[in-house]
């Protein structure tokens, strides 16, 4: 059931993320998929059930601290333990790393999931910024 993502894994991952209304962005590939898998370095985790992809969660080790880049469940089984379990597996894995701290930003919708596992907003700002590809605007922006 729990098992961690191969790049062989990219196509099930991305036609899952697609089945959750407003999580897939137009700016992410498939290579962004990858990418991020091998740069998980093992935290990047799958639900698998017989051939079907329900859970994908993906976290990266910076040393400082640990950050959750995802965590996707498939609609039709939310509610259903799936996202838990992979969110426990990552803390897990990066407990025996002997990581402290894992920081993410999540979609408003998700915060009552996250404070009932006990996570807590950190004394932060999130804030962002887009870079620019030389002489192209921003990237995935072909204007």
């Amino acid at each position: 059931m729990l098992r961690e993502a191969i790049p062989s894994d990219v196509p099930a991952i991305r036609s899952l993320m697609e089945r959750v209304p407003g999580f897939w962005q137009p700016r992410w590939s498939d290579q962004t998929i990858a990418e991020a898998i091998l740069s998980a370095n093992g935290l990047a985790l799958l639900w698998d059930v017989g051939s079907q992809i329900l859970g994908f969660v993906c976290a990266h080790d910076l040393g400082f601290r640990a950050y959750l880049s995802e965590l996707v469940v498939d609609p039709v089984v939310q509610r259903k333990g799936i996202g838990t379990g992979l969110l426990k597996a990552v803390e897990d894995l990066l407990r025996s790393r002997k990581q402290q701290l894992i920081i993410a930003d999540v979609w408003r919708d998700a915060v009552p999931f996250y404070r009932s596992l006990h996570w807590s907003a950190p004394d932060a700002i999130l804030l962002s910024h887009w870079l620019e590809s030389e002489g192209f605007g921003l990237i995935g922006d072909p204007g």
